[in-house]
């Protein structure tokens, strides 16, 4: 008999609800609802019960029915009553099993088995809530149709003497009689609002005592018994094998569902066992309450959405359940419909979820108030004693969990259903989620190591090393250990183990510690200044490897036994930077491992290069220069003039002057036969130009030079023209033109011919409103002296700096008192690198970076100083890569030029991070005039500028 055949005897839990006709004895004996006239006083404990499909000796009444109860909430009760003690729902091996027996006579028929022969047990006067004239359970209206079987409940407990398994049977005369008696269904009984339903294991069991009988062989008593123990539960279906396909679906159907039930449980605990209570607790366990919401938003990140979402398909799903049961043709299209709802909330919570447990990790060792609230959670009953990252990884392997089971599905559907295109749109679904979050997924793992690796760091004490590591983009590329020769007076032949990490930007080489640190041994080498020179060396011998500790006979200790040789392979780092520059010749313990570290220093190094250009912070434009000037360029200027943008060329004996990006319009404006130009400065504001020649500073106007638009009206002027600033016994080093004491000033400094000091004069440039020359263009505005040979000097709002070959001075126009920086407060001894810095190393510049805060620039590094000339940051301090000659500031950028290489590095000053590398054959800067200047520098086809995107 097959599931086809017995349909006819399950339509009528699933049509419309229609009176029937019942006989008076079968709702006399069979009636669910009937009250025995005889009950017994006391009451015996309750026995599990089930309903069961079999057929009994009426002879041998038994116990009376008692009733199973369920949750009354939407879903039924989260346990299955199948698993709770004491309430397990009938096994279906029992079932099959009676069933089995019953065809063996023909005087079973079906009854209630009565109570006074099983002791007095009294049955429960309270409707079952899987009665079958409950219209809630059975999800149909047609109850009053009387089928061709009655089924009763009986006790879960009761099972058949051997003596009445192993009697003969009485036939199946008497079966059929009672399958034709109609079935006595109670009226429903009063319900609360929310009806009670069917759990997915209960529902599943009910249908396997329809569809088990067909199943069995009724000429095999002995196949009947041996059958009962290999009958599956829902959530063992889909490893067994049923000779009706609809059963191993159906089991699959209810897995599923049985499984969103629990998956909704979970969820729910997540929001009512640890993000309500973090909120509510008191005092907070995370303060302030940004960071608590940070927390919250890191670690359950999606949770609360998919909670919701699930809910409801839920609800849909059970609601499916009762309106098709006990067949549930489908529910593809539910899930269809709510998972193209949730998959980019699952996406956002995988990709996320590697993050989610390292700050859980990370929080519990650092904050013991929260490491108690995680205990107590992890102890309580509403999370059954599971720990949190149990609830963290659910929404992580549910997906795989419904390919699984849809995969199964879709191979016992018939392939005419429905399903058969339903199901691999929504597999296709699910599995192109998990595909587009598994990227992010190890990227996520991969920025966790790379933070792990971070904190465990040991740099040297006071430089300032800033990797990067909260960069979104920031990664680990590999690490491994590799291996360096050290030779001294003592060991020849010594050797060092390190441990080296290679970041998407920095080579790190480390030395382990105890506690898992990791000591810094060498600066760490930005891969813009890295290069692998070579990796195809011939191997070393290494004799120093130890292999084994052993004890002499008689020691007390043991000693190292050191293997007489092994090779080492090496390969070659080396970085380019001048006096700064370093190289490093490390071995692996085989040649796959150096050919690893060859192939991830080359990636990362393609990868930086195009991440640099396609962020770069400085642009590099040419500028054209005239053929008509063929003598090398010794200087230049940009500005504006007339209301268009200018360019001002100086060569050796002349300059050149024209609009830029018209090469026609230039003109040899300046000319001397005598003299060499060294620089040249505007202060267009005013309309002057200044020419340093040989050690004298001239002013021109420009308004006499350049007194129209057109180039033909221009003047060509000589060295009689020019105004002299300096007098003949000066020697000018250097002009700048800056604002200080809220006056545009005209500073030029001049060394001293007959003391070690130099002189250094303001002008202060008076306006004219005529083309004609002013009688007094400059007011002499002071002139201070400072101890030693300027070369530079940086202009602030009440005073200016001066830079000296010893160190800086700070000077104040007006007043001849000058105070020499940086001093050093007393937790800073002359010892530290910094103090050490600052006596050798060469000064450069000096710059203002924040309102009480200043950088001084040598070509060794940099350290902070207040606007008292003070050590500040404790100590800190940058160090370069590069060996500069000269930089220049643009907030808050530092551009450091090395002449040799043609390179700039660009640093920001504010947290000492490399950002940068300018590199361009040959490229020298400019030196400036004023600090609104364009950046200029020299190239050997003509100039280049450097423009800020």
């Amino acid at each position: 008999m097959s599931l086809s055949t017995l349909r006819p005897h399950l339509s009528y839990l699933a049509g419309p609800s229609h009176a029937g006709p019942s006989s008076p004895s079968s709702s006399s004996t069979s009636s669910m609802d009937s009250t025995p006239s005889n009950k017994p006083k006391g009451f015996r404990r309750l026995r599990p019960w089930r309903l069961a499909v079999a057929g009994r000796r009426k002879a041998e009444p038994a116990l009376a029915d008692r009733p199973m109860k369920t949750d009354g909430t939407v879903g039924g009760d989260v346990y299955p009553h199948s698993s709770a003690p004491g309430n397990r729902a009938r096994d279906t091996n029992d079932i099959e099993g009676e069933l089995a027996r019953d065809r063996g006579g023909d005087d079973y028929e079906w009854e209630v088995e009565s109570v006074e022969d099983e002791g007095g047990v009294e049955p429960d006067d309270g409707v079952d809530a899987y009665n079958w004239g409950d219209s809630y359970t059975a999800g149909s209206e047609q109850l009053g149709v009387s089928p061709p079987i009655e089924i009763h409940p009986s006790p879960s407990g009761l099972r058949p003497s051997m003596s009445e398994r192993s009697s003969p049977g009485v036939g199946t005369k008497a079966l059929a009689e009672s399958r034709a008696q109609p079935l006595c269904i109670p009226d429903p009984p009063e319900h609360p609002s929310r009806a009670s339903q069917l759990s997915p294991t209960d529902s599943y069991n009910l249908l396997l005592a329809y569809q088990s009988p067909p199943s069995l062989n009724a000429s095999s008593q002995q196949s009947h018994t041996s059958n009962r123990d290999s009958l599956g539960t829902a959530s063992d279906s889909g490893h067994h094998r049923h000779a009706d396909p609809e059963w191993h679906e159906m089991g699959l159907w209810w897995e599923l569902i049985k499984g969103e039930t629990e998956y909704v449980r979970d969820l729910r605990i997540v929001l009512e066992a640890f993000i309500q209570p973090l909120r509510d607790h008191q005092p907070p366990l995370l303060a302030p309450e940004i960071r608590l919401d940070a927390f919250l938003a890191e670690v359950f990140s999606t949770v609360a959405l998919i909670y919701q979402a699930h809910s409801r398909l839920l609800d849909k799903l059970m609601e499916r359940q009762r309106a098709e049961w006990p067949l549930m043709t489908s529910a593809t299209d539910l899930l269809l419909g709510a998972y193209l709802e949730v998959v980019e909330l699952y996406e956002t919570y995988m990709k996320n979820y590697p993050f989610a447990e390292a700050r859980v990790r990370r929080e519990t060792e650092r904050n013991p108030p929260f490491r108690a609230f995680l205990n107590e959670r992890n102890t309580d009953e509403l999370t059954r004693r599971r720990d949190v990252s149990v609830f963290l990884s659910r929404p992580v392997t549910r997906l795989p969990r419904i390919i699984l089971l849809l995969d199964a599905i879709a191979e016992g559907t018939p392939s005419d259903h429905p399903d058969q295109e339903d199901i691999p749109t929504v597999r296709h679904i699910l599995a192109r989620t998990l595909r587009a979050s598994q990227p992010g997924i190890e990227s996520a793992e991969a920025k966790i190591k790379l933070w792990n690796v971070a904190e465990c760091l040991l740099f040297k004490k006071g430089e300032i090393i800033e990797l990067e590591i909260s960069e979104p983009k920031r990664t680990l590329v590999h690490a491994g250990y590799v291996f360096r020769r050290v030779r001294n007076e003592t060991n020849w032949n010594g050797w060092q183990d390190l441990h080296a990490f290679l970041i998407d930007n920095y080579f790190i080489l480390t030395r382990d510690e105890e506690q898992g640190k990791h000591i810094v041994v060498s600066r760490p080498i930005h891969l813009d200044f890295l290069t692998l020179t070579s990796a195809d060396a011939l191997p070393e011998k290494r004799f120093d490897f130890v292999s084994q500790y052993r004890r002499r006979p008689g020691a007390n200790m043991t000693e190292p036994t050191f293997r007489p040789e092994r090779l080492m392979f090496p390969f070659t780092l080396a970085t380019f930077g001048g006096a700064n520059g370093r190289t490093y010749t490390l071995c692996t313990a085989t040649q796959a491992a150096r050919e690893q570290w060859r192939e991830k220093v080359d990636g990362a190094k393609t990868l930086r290069k195009f991440d640099v250009d396609s962020n770069r912070i400085f642009a590099v434009h040419n500028i054209f220069v005239p053929p008509e000037i063929i003598d090398p360029v010794t200087a230049a200027d940009t500005f504006s003039w007339l209301g268009r943008e200018t360019v001002a060329i100086a060569t050796g004996r002349s300059v050149w002057i024209g609009w830029r990006r018209d090469s026609r319009s230039f003109r040899e404006l300046i000319r001397f036969h005598a003299s060499f130009i060294s620089s040249i400065a505007m202060m267009p504001d005013f309309g002057w130009l200044l020419v340093l020649a040989s050690g004298s500073l001239l002013a021109y106007n420009l308004r006499n030079i350049m007194p129209t638009s057109e180039p033909s009206t221009w003047i060509l002027m000589g060295t009689t023209q020019g105004l002299p600033m300096s007098t003949p016994d000066q020697t000018v080093a250097f002009v700048k033109v800056g604002m200080t004491k809220e006056r545009t000033l005209l500073v030029f400094a001049a060394h001293s011919r007959n003391a070690h000091q130099t002189i250094i004069n303001f002008e202060e440039p008076l306006l004219s409103t005529t083309h004609d020359r002013p009688a007094t263009p400059f007011r002499r505005f002071s002139s201070i002296i400072v101890p030693g040979y300027a070369s530079e000097l940086s202009f602030f709002r009440q005073t200016i700096a001066v830079v000296t070959e010893k160190g800086f001075v700070i000077a104040e126009p007006g007043n001849s008192t000058t105070n020499a920086i940086p001093t050093f407060p007393p937790t800073i001894t002359q010892t530290s690198t910094v103090a050490r810095m600052v006596a050798g190393a060469k000064p450069l510049a000096m710059y203002q970076i924040a309102e009480n805060e200043f950088l001084l620039a040598y070509d060794y590094g940099a350290c902070f100083v207040t606007k008292y000339g003070q050590v500040a940051r404790n100590g800190a301090f940058l160090r370069w890569n590069l060996t500069p000659s000269y930089t220049v500031f643009r907030s808050p950028y530092l551009l450091l030029f090395d002449d040799a290489g043609g390179r700039a590095e660009v640093r920001d000053v504010t947290t000492g991070r490399m950002c940068e590398v300018i590199d361009h054959v040959g490229m020298k800067p400019l030196r400036q005039s004023r600090n609104d200047q364009t950046l200029l520098a020299l190239r050997p086809q003509g100039l280049l500028e450097l423009v800020e995107l």
